[in-house]
């Protein structure tokens, strides 16, 4: 959406590999199955438009070599979220953090702009985190905080990048600024919350005076 725009410089950071559960909710296709998925998007982004320049990453993320203008988190684990955050808020940069509940049925989008709101983690969550798999005995790099795949279809998805795609907007001064956080319903009948919270957290403010233990 964003090369369709006119978004000529893109940096894509993610260590997985494009498998075949992927294609129900994605854009690329089974062309691109084994491949690494920033390798695979880098040529799909140059289709779309081919004065596009792509920094493609395979690898996990752990800061970026430049300071960009604004970061997409696109991450199914909290502990990724968090590591994006702390660079957005260290380096002032905004984030636009996307992502649905469950099935897709669902998408939140937690919107930071340094100095002007709260960022990733003023944001309390409820409920608990995944229950472990077998895969945390066998895989050195086990996330915990990883949701677990679930069947959310291209149109759900489609509709969650939608929302997000209009939040950058809105950074980038082409569109109204989204609230802080959203959450709106993707499925019937579409309901909508936003919520603007004050207050700030010990990431991103130095003011700890609403700490409790």
């Amino acid at each position: 959406m964003l090369a369709k725009d006119g978004v000529e410089m893109f940096t894509l950071v993610d260590a997985d590999k494009v498998e075949a559960a992927n294609l129900k909710r994605h854009v690329l296709d089974r062309d691109y199955v084994g491949q690494p998925k920033v390798v695979a998007m880098k040529g799909h982004l140059r289709k779309i438009n081919e004065r596009v320049r792509v920094s493609a990453l395979s690898e996990k993320f752990n800061g970026l070599p430049e300071k960009p203008d604004i970061i997409c988190g696109c991450t199914d684990s909290l502990a990724c979220d968090s590591l994006i955050n702390a660079y957005a808020v260290q380096n002032g940069v905004p984030a636009v953090f996307g992502g649905v509940h469950g099935d897709a049925h669902t998408v939140e989008i937690i919107t930071y702009v340094p100095a002007e709101g709260p960022c990733f983690e003023c944001w309390e969550r409820e409920g608990e985190l995944p229950q472990p798999t077998q895969e945390k005995y066998t895989n050195p790099d086990y996330d915990s905080t990883k949701m677990p795949s679930q069947q959310g279809l291209w149109g759900d998805v489609l509709m969650a990048a939608s929302l997000q795609f209009q939040a950058v907007l809105g950074i980038l001064g082409s569109r109204e600024k989204f609230p802080p956080l959203v959450l709106k319903s993707l499925r019937y009948p579409f309901k909508l919350e936003t919520y603007d919270q004050g207050e700030r957290c010990a990431v991103c403010s130095s003011d700890f005076s609403r700490l409790t233990a």
